[in-house]
């Protein structure tokens, strides 16, 4: 059953990695001082400045599209570990949830601040919740490699043309595979026992219990054929709100290049960016599309300010969720967040 409940206000994990932190800003400004001495910025900014506002307004809508789209999926896995959660609790988290992605390492660190206030949603079930964003995660990356190999397959003898592009799609192509032969395995491994800690104490039965809730959640997971398929439809459609947003852009700079070329590139650039080395892929983006893109004939200052508009538009939302979260906190979490779980 639900109860109300509130939530203490405590800070999230990552206010003590502040030197992690400081360090990969530095990666993102390092990277970025570099592409700075490579493109002419006076033309990047007009670029930015002509482009057609009606285009740029609907890539700031098709951006917006995906937390709605992903929030139901996450609501659907969680209702298969019998965790109810409201609509508008799972729209709260994931706004907040972009708003961290802004500002932390990577294009993934506000899925652990989601899992942090996720397990104070359902405090008798934490990890099993906790695990749910993972696996939500963990679907919608495998679908975005399984579509980003099949454009890069169907296009391929375009790509292979340039070795820039060949080498991106070929590397596309290893880690899908990859991913795919590990999920057997790993689903083996926790279908094989129960896991057990060597060590004993409070701490360690601590995490033995919250181990166990994970290989619950996986076998429960195993067995919802229908939720999983169902999720896979929704990550296809959060994609296919991305791929709009490009195409957006794309028009909103009058840029001429294949489509097709623009949305595989993109996978490639989304994997390399969501490694926790800069600050929301900052510096990564704009290299990797300056090079990728640039094989294809877009002229540096093209792919700069693609990149930046790209950044600019999620920092829209990513705003929205500093709102959110301000909201999230003082409530604390509001009277609809801050619904706990009692077991």
């Amino acid at each position: 059953m639900e109860r109300e409940g509130t939530f203490e206000g405590r800070r999230v994990p990552w206010q003590r990695g502040a030197w992690k932190w400081a360090a990969r800003a530095a990666v993102s400004s390092i990277l970025l001082a570099w592409i700075a001495t490579r493109v002419d910025w006076k033309q990047i900014g007009k670029l930015a400045l002509a482009g057609r506002p009606v285009w740029l307004g609907l890539a700031i809508l098709f951006a917006g599209l995906s937390t709605p789209i992903t929030s139901v999926r996450w609501r659907i896995l969680l209702a298969v570990l019998e965790l109810p959660l409201s609509f508008r609790q799972a729209m709260a988290l994931g706004f907040v949830g972009k708003f961290f992605n802004a500002i932390l390492p990577g294009s993934t660190s506000g899925d652990f601040v989601r899992i942090f206030y996720a397990t104070r949603v359902f405090p008798g079930k934490g990890a099993m919740a906790g695990f749910s964003v993972l696996y939500d995660r963990f679907l919608e990356g495998v679908v975005l490699l399984v579509l980003g190999s099949l454009l890069a397959a169907a296009f391929y003898p375009e790509l292979a043309a340039r070795a820039v592009l060949r080498n991106a799609a070929l590397s596309l192509f290893l880690l899908t595979l990859a991913t795919l032969v590990a999920i057997p395995v790993l689903l083996r491994g926790f279908a094989s026992g129960r896991l057990r800690l060597p060590s004993s104490g409070k701490t360690a039965a601590r995490l033995e219990k919250a181990l166990q809730e994970v290989l619950s959640a996986v076998q429960l997971y195993r067995k919802a054929t229908r939720a999983n398929w169902i999720a896979v439809g929704l990550s296809v459609l959060a994609h296919g709100s991305s791929a709009a947003l490009l195409w957006a852009l794309m028009q909103a700079l009058r840029l001429e290049l294949p489509f097709w070329l623009l949305v595989t590139t993109m996978v490639v650039v989304n994997v390399a960016v969501a490694l926790p080395v800069s600050i929301s892929g900052l510096g990564i983006r704009e290299g990797a599309l300056l090079y990728l893109l640039g094989s294809f004939g877009v002229s540096r200052e093209e792919a700069v300010a693609f990149s930046l508009l790209l950044f600019a538009v999620g920092l829209v939302w990513s705003l929205v969720g500093g709102i959110v979260y301000l909201y999230y906190r003082s409530s604390p979490v509001g009277a609809e967040c801050g619904r706990s779980y009692n077991p």
